[in-house]
Order: C-alpha cells, then structure tokens, then sequence
C-alpha cells in the first residue's frame, strides 16, 4: 500500500478535513481501514448494502480487526409482510454483542443505522443467558423461549425449535446451531454448542415482538385479530409495525455511543438512505390510507446526521487520493494460468467458498509453484499490492461450475424409485433386521404383488429416485422377472445408437466448412463496454466459447441455456454484433409474436448509437410493410432482422446471412424446424433455452454437443420477497396499491377461470383509472397476444391470469405477483411464477394468498412454507427443479428417448446414458461382512436424516469429513456407526481397485473377486499372495487372512497403493 498515500490520508484526518480516496479494489479496503484504527479509534463503516456489509466485514476480520456487522431487516419497516426472523435475529445477535464485547470497526448500511432498536434494558430482560455452574429458573424457559419466537416440539428440534426431555434442553438456532442443556434442578451442569463442551451460551430471540400474551395485550385493543394462535405460528404478516406499541426502540448510537463516520461509496449510500426513509413514510400511507393500526414512522426510524472522516471510492475522482492498488480480471481457465504465473513471489490468499473451485485453483497452484494459502469464507473482491507483495483472490471473480446434488437422500416413503437391478417399486423406508445374531439397515422397496426388497445401504447408489412426465404413472416391475432387465437392454442398446447418430451428426459439423467472422475488433469492444452491468461469470465464459466458435473455420452450432433473465440474450447480441461487423446479415427467430417484440425492442436500445440497421417482422407489421423488409434484407439494407417462423417462409431472402438465432426451438411445429434445417447450412447458429437441463445430461451430451450453461443470476438483483398469508381484499388491494405507486405492473393468478372476471371487476372497483385485461388458455391465440403485447408495453398495469402466465414474457416493470389460492398449486408452479417478478433492479414481492376458509394438508404447508422460506429446502423443491428439467430433458433428446426417460425415470435414464457416453458400465460392488454396521436410531432418530447421510456417504470422497461432523454435532460417533463408515470405505477402495465382491466369514477369513478389468497389474498380485501367504483361483478369487473389518481395509489399501 502507498506510504506517501496514507501520510496525505493521516494528514486529512489529523486536521478533521473530510478525504475522499480510491484505488483500494475490493479486499484492500480493509488494509487500509486497519491502518487508520488507532488515529481514529472504533468508527461507523457505512456501505451502500447489506450484501457488501456482510463482506466487508468477513475482510476486515481476516485483518486482524475486530468488525461486527450490524445488519438491518430484510424488508423496511411498516411493510405488509413481516421481516424473516433470521434477519431479527441476526440484528439482535449483533446488538448482544455490542453490550458484551468491544469492535473497532461497527459496519452498517444506511438503512441498519437509520432504524431504531430495542433498548439495552429490553433487549438483556429477553435474552437467555446460560452459564456451567450457575442457576436458571428451569420452569419459565419454555415461556421465555416461545416468548422469544421457538416453537415447542416433542421431536428432535429443528431450526428455531425446542424441546424438553426430563432435565435436559435441546434447541436449534435460526442459523442452525444446535444447543443441548444438561440441568440438575434449575442448575446448568453442561452445555454442548454443535457437540462441543462450551462454559456459557446467550439464546437470542428470533423476533424482536415478543410472543407472550402480556406484552401483546396492549396491541390486542387496537387490532384484536392479529393477536390469535395463528400469530405465533408466523402466519399473519407484518405484526411488527405495531412494535413500538410494547418494546421500548432507541437509536443504534445507544449502544455504541457518538462515533466517527466512514463510507464506502458515499453517492450511492446517500441514495440508499433517502430510498430507505421514503419507503417508510410510502409504507406508512399506505397503511393510513386502509385503516390498518400502525405506528409512525418516527416511531421507527431516526434520521442520524452523518460527516464522513473520509470516503472510499472504486473509481478515480477528482482531488481524491489513490493508493494505486491493481484489481484483478475476471479468472477464467483460459487465463488462470497466466495470472497465477504473475503472482510468483507474492503472499497470495485465497477466499473461497466452493469446495470443487479450492481443488481446481490448488491444482493449477502446485503445477506452478505458486504457494496460495486457502480460507473458506466471502470477500468483497480481489486485489494485488505490489507495494507489498500481497494478492487476494475471491471467488466472485472465478468462473465455476458447480454438480447439483443428488436428491435421493430427500425420499419420502411412497416415494417411487427405481433399484438398478430390480426396477421400480415404492419406497417404504428404512428396516433394521437381524440375521445371524447382527443387526443392519437395509432400504425396504415394495414391488408388484406386495413383494419386498431389503437393499442393504451398500447399495444405495443403486437406487434412484423416480421422475417421470406428470400424469403418467409408471407400472411397479415383479420381482425376480426378466422385464426389467431386458428393458434396461432395450433402452441400452436405443441409447447407444442415438450416441453414434449424435456422434456422427457432430463429426459432420465439425468436418463441415463455414466462415471465419472475426469481426472488427474496435467496434466489437466499444459494443462491449456500454454494457451497463458486470457479466456473471457464466455468461463470460458463454461469450468466450461463442466467439471461439465463430472465429472458427467450423460452423458454430451451440446451445446457450439459462432461466429468463439471466442474460442470454446479451450473449446473443454480441454473438450479432460480431457477425454485423464481420459484414454479415444476422437473423433473430422466436416462436411467438410478443417474444419477437420483446428480442426487436432489446436489440433496438442495446445496438443505439452503432451503425446497425434492425427490423422485425411478424403480424403486427402490414403485408406492405413486410413487402418493404423483405426487399430492403435481399439488398442487404437490414443487419439485424427479427421475426418468428414467418422468416422460414420462400419469399425470404439474404443477401449473406451469416448467424442465425434461434429462440426455444423446441416450440415451433416440425414443418418450421424441417426449414430452420435447410436456412443452418454452413452458418453460426446459436440456439437459446430457458428450460434448465440436468447437468448429469449437459456432461453427457457435451462430448456430442457445443452447450453452455448459465446458472447464476446477474448481480443488482434485489431479488423476491414472499408474503405467505390468507386472503383478504385488504392485502389485494395494498399488494396492487404498493406496486402502482411506484409506477410498475401487477400479475394476479387465479386458476378457476369462472372466478376471473368477478376478480376484474373486484380490481377495477379499487382503481378504476386502471386498465385491468384477463388471459386464460380458452381464449383464442390472437387475442392471448394482443393482451400480452398491451401488458409488455404497459398499456395494461394489471393482468388477471390463469397460471398460463408461468412462463413467457420478461416484463422488467411487473414486480408484483399475488396467487389466489396458492394451496392448490404445485411447487413447480409456485417457483415458476415467482420467477415472473423481481428480475431488475426494484425488489419483487410474491404473494401467495390461502383460501380464507381453506384447510391446509400438510404438503400444502410444507410447499408454503419452503417458498416462504426462499431456499432449496428437502425434496419438494428439488422436486420442483425436477420437474422444470425433466421438461428440458426432453427438449434436448427428442420424443423417443423421452419416452424411455419416463419408462425408466430420469436419474436412472441420466445414468444410462453418461455411461454410454463414457463406453463403461460402472459394475456395483457387493460386500458382505458380519459386523454391524449402520446408524442407530437412538443416535439419529429421524429417518430421512438417516437417509441423507447413508446418501452422502455413498458419494463421499473422503467419509471422514463426514465422521468430524457427526461427532461435532452429536458429540460421540456409536460402534455401528463407525464400522458404517469402515464398510463405505471398502467398496470405495474395491471400486478403485477394480473389485466386484468382497466379503468376510465370521472367522476372519477375507474373499476379494477381482472384475474383468482390475487395475492391479499380475506381477504384483503374484508377490502379495506370496507376501501374505494368501490364495488365488482361477475365477479370480483371493483368499487371505484379514482377521476383522480393520485388517479388511489395510488389505485393501496396501492392494490399492500398488495401482
């Protein structure tokens, strides 16, 4: 860092003149933040947003200063819906700990530091402070607990719960830290934090309203029916803007008292100030206006004054001081190598928070002799100090793929699934049974007749769930018949001929001989840097794979596949910017007319400003209009043309068409796709896809196919926020009334056509100045699109909708969603219209409005709740995933093998066809070895946890992590368990050794089956059967003494270790 830099910096703050600095990229904030500590002393750092905060902090931590986070709530105050208890939880946890400890840097944002708190007094009255040794009044914790937000459960508890069993009290945090409490009487005699023996431990509450009926009294009088069981069951929102009716709120400068102000980015802090205490009073009208009891803004918030000491800028400004620190590219595996060959001989860290992401750069580190020092963790960026020496690498800047995991673990019994060797049955659950005096698990699936089979869990990689179409429900197959597995060769022998057609189409093209478009390179950078936003990664690495393409002698055929607005159409507009600058004619196909509108108005602001002609044609130009394109293409007079399957058609001409884009090919008809074959002749073409595909299939078909995928959203997203709540004309018309005001576009889903147009007339009634249209699927293709078309360009601010409107259009203003009767749609449909708001820059909101006199299943709940929740939380929401892929699936491998995807499942259709790809079966091992080895059910109770961990195991590299984890939150590891983990270990080394049995008589003596092709070689099996003095058959069996399951694995290792 520069010294003349922080004398000028020192000499500013000496004198209380107010600074401004940059060239500090990133992480190297925080280098100069702990330079200024001790001429400042503890200051406010205040940033523009919490996502920012939260890095920042972890930066200045890994420093060695001292920072605490102060985050603020997750929706502003005197909002409809309540904030996530995980955000008051978390704000409370920070404000503990400026009562308990001491920080030198206090990180907020403007919107945590303008909201008032509950008082010291309050907030000490209400957190659970347990000390080893000393007394707790033991009969009113579970008062003071559900008073704090836990709920009360005689399971094992889960995120914000708790039980009690006897003396002993067990509780789970909202972020997921398990507590046990061991008490004689009322005194704590033990506390174990995540199975480790810790002195004392605070129980902060989850919300800052407390739950118990004293304190709620006062509110009751004013707003009787928010004050029910149901309150505490979290399914009224926006309880919290009657807070300071019960809890005492002070400004957050009571618990730090005065202190000195930083910024980073003070323009943008400003902004997001004024945005925050605007949407507080909007909020607070809003409410007025419909009667709602609340209480003021003032009550809420305070207005601090800030003067900066100094501010931090990421660009250059004028009079500024720079520190001259260098930010790093974008890492990619085309460049990684050249930038870690440039950081030879400095002191290089790395933050990372994706395991597979460590191993690859580890990799590349050590064949370079580059010596990184790894931490597992979030930064704000990377940066290089040549001054001193030091880089930072971050993550963010890396692009990664990451595998998704494997949902067998997240079975329900009832489940169908589908046994490798047997077919499909139903999964019934986890069965302990005793045979030879042992006790072991085995899966229990049902099939036809009622028969069962008991899998032991060795081979639960065997086992796959099954997915199939919806509506088509798969028969259950006979155990010990021939069905199963002549279909299994069936479907085969089908996938090895679709891989050779694959195989040669893709030779073909690779073979065939198209153009080079280079392009020219100036106007192609220029297109670049007016991008207004950073490229995800993702879409980087798309760009680099297209531009290869095109710069190649070989036609480009790829497919780029990301959900809608994830910014595949950028990666498709600088693919035609390179061809319009390489002197070529670009044409853009959609399949219907709104999405040709949509890409012709995208195009038309994106290309503004650079010497490109665009048109579109479709049904809404005139056939004289259309006449007019269609000469001024054939002349060459139009770079860019945009139109649906009209552009297939004879009368079209080019003049040199050289890329041509295709949009969700799979929803033109066969005639359409039999021209679109005709116009790819040696041309680029570039396909995109909004349907997500299985990344097991994107690995198999990469080898036949050019695919990208983008898989991260763009950065700026505010994302959405999810209001699950009854239905009440009063949230409809708040939902409407909030989203207006801001000048944006409302969907309202409500799936009984019948009830449509009384729901218009209900709209209208609230805002007649407002243009409310209804679209459902019996109405008439045209006039579906003219309705949509109006919406688009916001001639319309409400649509009444069936759940047609799933998918489709991308309508940046449309940031509200209200579902009536969410109860009765599937996951699948909930997560996909969630996907219809929050895509830009406004936050969006969700409303999933209950039927009010509707009695909820518990599936009901659940998929409620893990919407509610906004994460992939058990089997439903990968099952929601599923069905999206299963679509994509389907799309990519065309009507046969789609039916044999649902013939056989797609997990078990994805791994058929990665082996064919990959020309090896991959052979199950079979063990068995008298010893009991499984997981206790008094250990862990819970079957599906269970479950996920004999899944886990299954696909373990190192099983030991796993053990650590166990034992971490448990606190002990059972003998079964243990040799549960010895047995997984066995079948991993047999897989690498080339094994296909082993097992073990109970007297000690080992019998290892070598497969066809072991990887041992025969000279040095011959020398450890002379070393062992074991025996070897000719049917390839070894005999040797092992003694127990431990002599077994030292076998095994020092067999492997030859290899």
């Amino acid at each position: 860092m520069n010294e003349r830099s922080f004398r000028l910096l020192s000499g500013k703050i000496k004198s209380r003149e107010e600074a401004a600095v940059y060239g500090l990229p990133g992480a190297s904030k925080a280098l100069l933040l702990k330079k200024v500590v001790p001429l400042i002393g503890t200051f406010f750092l205040v940033v523009p947003a919490e996502n920012l905060a939260e890095a920042i902090t972890e930066d200045l931590k890994r420093s060695g200063l001292k920072a605490l986070h102060v985050p603020g709530w997750d929706v502003p105050p005197l909002d409809v819906s309540s904030p996530l208890s995980l955000s008051q939880y978390r704000r409370l946890r920070a404000l503990y700990r400026l009562l308990t400890e001491n920080f030198n840097v206090i990180v907020v944002t403007p919107a945590s530091l303008f909201q008032k708190v509950p008082s010291p007094d309050v907030l000490i009255e209400r957190v659970i402070e347990l000390r080893k040794g000393e007394d707790v009044d033991y009969s009113l914790l579970p008062s003071r607990l559900t008073s704090s937000g836990y709920m009360r459960v005689d399971s094992e508890p889960e995120e914000g719960e708790f039980s009690i069993r006897g003396d002993t009290l067990e509780l789970v945090t909202v972020e997921g830290e398990r507590v046990i409490v061991e008490l004689f009487g009322d005194t704590v005699e033990r506390i174990l934090l995540n199975g480790e023996d810790v002195d004392s431990f605070a129980i902060i509450p989850t919300l800052e309203l407390p739950q118990d009926r004293e304190r709620l009294s006062k509110i009751e009088e004013l707003y009787p029916e928010i004050v029910e069981k149901h309150l505490l069951l979290g399914e009224i929102s926006g309880a919290e803007k009657l807070l300071p009716e019960v809890v005492e709120l002070v400004p957050l400068t009571e618990y730090t008292g005065e202190l000195p102000f930083v910024t980073v980015e003070p323009d943008q802090v400003r902004t997001a100030g004024e945005a925050f205490l605007s949407q507080v009073k909007e909020n607070y009208e809003i409410l007025k206006r419909e009667g709602i009891p609340s209480s003021r803004p003032e009550d809420f918030v305070c207005e601090i004054e800030i003067k900066f000491l100094f501010s931090i800028y990421d660009k250059p400004i004028k009079d500024g001081i720079d520190f001259g620190v260098t930010p790093l590219p974008d890492v990619n595996e085309e460049n990684v190598k050249e930038l870690f060959k440039s950081l030879l001989g400095f002191s290089v860290r790395f933050i990372y928070t994706t395991e597979t992401l460590r191993k690859e750069a580890e990799k590349v580190a050590e064949k370079l002799g580059l010596k990184v020092s790894f931490e597992k963790g979030i930064s704000s960026g990377s940066f290089k100090d040549t001054d001193e020496k030091l880089a930072f690498l971050s993550e963010s800047e890396f692009t990664l793929e990451v595998r998704q995991k494997d949902d067998i673990t997240t079975l329900e019994p009832g489940t169908l699934v589908v046994h490798r060797d047997y077919g499909i049955g139903i999964f019934r659950g986890i069965t302990s049974r005793n045979l030879g005096g042992k006790t072991y698990d085995f899966i229990e699936i049902e099939y036809a007749g009622g028969e069962r089979l008991y899998a032991p869990f060795t081979q639960i990689d065997r086992i796959y769930r099954y997915t199939g179409y919806k509506g088509k429900s798969p028969k259950l197959d006979r155990l010990g018949g021939t069905s199963w597995k002549n279909l299994e060769r069936k479907i085969k022998a089908s996938l090895v001929k679709f891989a050779k057609e694959l195989a040669e189409l893709y030779k073909e093209r690779k073979t065939a001989k198209g153009e080079k478009l280079i392009g020219d390179e100036n106007l192609i950078r220029e297109f670049e840097r007016r991008f207004p936003y950073k490229l995800t990664p993702d879409q980087a690495k798309a760009i680099r794979e297209v531009y290869r393409d095109m710069e190649s002698e070989k036609p480009m055929d790829r497919l780029i596949c990301g959900d809608v607005g994830f910014g595949k159409t950028e990666v498709a507009m600088r693919a035609a910017m390179k061809a319009v600058s390489a002197g070529k004619q670009v044409a853009v196909i959609a399949p219907t007319t709104i999405l040709v509108d949509q890409h012709y108005r995208t195009f038309k602001k994106r290309f503004k400003g650079f010497p490109v002609n665009i048109e579109m044609i479709s049904r809404f130009k005139t056939k004289k209009e259309q006449k007019e394109i269609l000469e001024r293409l054939k002349k060459g007079e139009i770079d860019i043309i945009i139109g649906t399957h009209r552009l297939t058609q004879d009368d079209v001409e080019f003049k040199d068409l050289g890329l041509l884009i295709i949009d969700e090919e799979h929803r033109f008809g066969v005639r359409t796709k039999e021209k679109l074959t005709k116009m790819k002749s040696n041309i680029d073409v570039l396909y995109l896809s909004a349907t997500p595909i299985p990344r097991t299939l994107y690995s198999a078909l990469s080898g036949f196919r050019d695919i990208s995928l983008i898989e991260t959203p763009p950065a700026g997203r505010r994302g959405t926020k999810v209001v699950v709540t009854k239905y009440s004309d009063k949230i409809l018309r708040t939902a409407i009334e909030r989203e207006l005001e801001r000048g944006g576009q409302v969907f309202i889903v409500q799936n009984d056509i019948d009830e449509l147009e009384p729901l218009k007339e209900k709209v209208k009634g609230m805002f007649p100045e407002v243009s409310v249209e209804i679209v459902h699927g019996q109405m008439k293709a045209d006039k579906i699109e003219r309705i949509m078309h109006s919406f688009f360009e916001g001639k319309v601010q409400v649509l009444v909708a069936t759940s047609i409107v799933e998918s489709g259009l991308d309508v940046p203003s449309a940031n509200t969603l209200v579902v009536i009767g969410a109860e009765r749609f599937g996951l699948s449909q909930l997560y996909q219209l969630k996907g219809r708001v929050g895509r830009g820059i406004e936050k969006g909101y969700c409303y999933l409005l209950t039927s009010p006199n509707a009695k909820l299943t518990s599936e009901a709940v659940k998929r409620l709740e893990a919407m509610k929740k906004l994460s992939p939380l058990g089997g439903g929401f990968q099952l929601a995933l599923k069905d999206l892929e299963i679509r994509g699936a389907g799309t990519l491998l065309g009507p046969k093998q789609s039916g044999f995807v649902n013939t056989v499942g797609l997990d078990l259709y994805l791994k058929l066809f990665e082996e064919v790809a990959k020309e090896k079966e991959e052979e199950d091992v079979k063990i068995s070895i008298p010893v009991e080895a499984f997981i206790p059910e008094d250990y862990i109770e819970d079957t599906k946890e269970r479950l996920r961990i004999y899944g886990e195991l299954s696909k373990a590299e190192d099983p030991e992590e796993i053990m650590k984890e166990l034992k971490k939150v448990h606190g002990y590891l059972p003998d079964p368990l243990v040799n549960m983990f010895k047995v997984m270990k066995v079948k991993k080394l047999a897989k690498e050794i080339g094994i296909k049995e082993v097992s073990m008589t109970p007297s000690g003596k080992a019998i290892v089956t070598f497969g066809d092709e072991p990887t041992l070689s025969p000279e040095r099996l011959v020398e450890f059967v002379k070393e062992k003095g074991a025996t070897f058959t000719p049917d390839r069996k070894l005999y040797v003494d092992a003694e127990s399951l431990d002599g077994l694995l030292k076998i095994l290792e020092e067999l492997n270790q030859t290899v």
